[in-house]
């Protein structure tokens, strides 16, 4: 029995190489607790490959030195842009390249003072074609991001699944539980955030000449991107460190938001992996104690998958049993014999 499922496991692991599917064909993992099978490793070598370190899906991820030239691209379009157009924009001025650079930079992180604004129609649709990209661009990110979690929790998966074949998965399933997520990236954006925060006040307070309340709105309105406009940054310096400070911000605010989002996956990740591992461990003893030799009953690998899908609860007894009536095929197989829970045992 154990022939047939080590088989199916072979053509699966050898259909996903031919369609470069993220599964090795030489190392497909056999999570069954045979007694002969591979010896186990020790934690530390199974600890460079666990399910919650060591995974770097960034390697795998699109140069992100492109996404950048593009915003300097963007950036600087948009300034000699608002810079060619400053008769055409409206609100308190200092100098006109700074107040170009920063209407840039705060129409592109979407603060949206409102105190540098449009007045006429070809600013407005220049305006809106440089809101329109910078919406595009942040699509980008939002991809980047995205695809960033989902690979690694593919990678975590496939590695805890080798992992489980080197050691064993019962004792894969006990290291796994031990291991703890790391909240230290979570942490470190968190103090960042408000070195940031408090320079920023700093600044509102001492250059800009706000009030202490005012500046810590100021600067929460504009961290969160919010930025209502009855308080912001209108001198010529104030808007030259603005200009770093917004982008910083709102960059550290997504940093904070990306990092959660890894911390919720890796709480998933593990999960997904210990119900997987523990979801295929079937005793070898389970499927010989199934076996009939004497009255020439031995199962197979039909009735090992009809076993699993009846354990993941992709189809009922109600219709094994119907569809084997209508065969004239006895219905008692492999996931009548075996335990329902056997998956569980530990």
């Amino acid at each position: 029995m154990l022939g047939h499922f080590n088989s199916i496991i072979a053509m699966a692991a050898n259909a996903a190489k031919q369609t470069k599917l993220p599964m090795a064909a030489t190392d497909s993992p056999n999570l069954t607790n045979d007694k002969n099978g591979p010896k186990k490793t020790t934690f530390q070598s199974w600890k460079a490959t666990s399910v919650a370190t060591n995974c770097d899906p960034r390697t795998n991820l699109p140069d992100l030195k492109w996404l950048g030239l593009y915003y300097v691209i963007y950036i600087g379009a948009g300034t000699l842009s608002f810079l060619a157009l400053r008769n055409h924009i409206r609100g308190k001025k200092t100098n006109d390249f700074i107040d170009s650079l920063y209407m840039s930079v705060v129409t592109m992180t979407t603060v949206g003072y409102g105190d540098l604004v449009p007045h006429d129609f070809l600013s407005q649709v220049v305006c809106t074609g440089f809101i329109t990209v910078g919406m595009l661009l942040f699509g980008i990110v939002v991809k980047l991001a995205a695809k960033y979690l989902v690979f690694k929790q593919q990678k975590v998966l496939i590695n805890a699944l080798h992992t489980a074949r080197k050691m064993g998965p019962m004792e894969a399933l006990n290291e796994i539980e031990i291991i703890e997520i790391d909240y230290t990236k979570c942490i470190i954006s968190l103090i960042a955030m408000a070195v940031h925060f408090v320079i920023g006040v700093s600044v509102l307070v001492n250059v800009e000449g706000m009030e202490i309340e005012d500046a810590v709105y100021c600067a929460c309105t504009t961290m969160t991107t919010v930025g209502f406009g009855d308080e912001s940054f209108s001198s010529e310096f104030g808007r030259m460190f603005g200009v770093l400070w917004i982008f910083s911000g709102t960059s550290c605010l997504g940093q904070l938001f990306l990092y959660v989002a890894e911390v919720y996956t890796d709480i998933e990740a593990k999960k997904l992996v210990k119900w997987v591992i523990a979801s295929n461990i079937i005793d070898k003893k389970d499927f010989e104690a199934a076996d009939n030799l004497e009255k020439g009953k031995v199962h197979g690998a039909a009735d090992f998958i009809l076993y699993k899908l009846k354990e993941v609860r992709k189809i009922k007894q109600e219709d094994i049993s119907c569809a084997m009536k209508d065969a004239g095929v006895d219905d008692r197989s492999v996931f009548d014999v075996i335990p329902a829970q056997s998956s569980e045992k530990k």
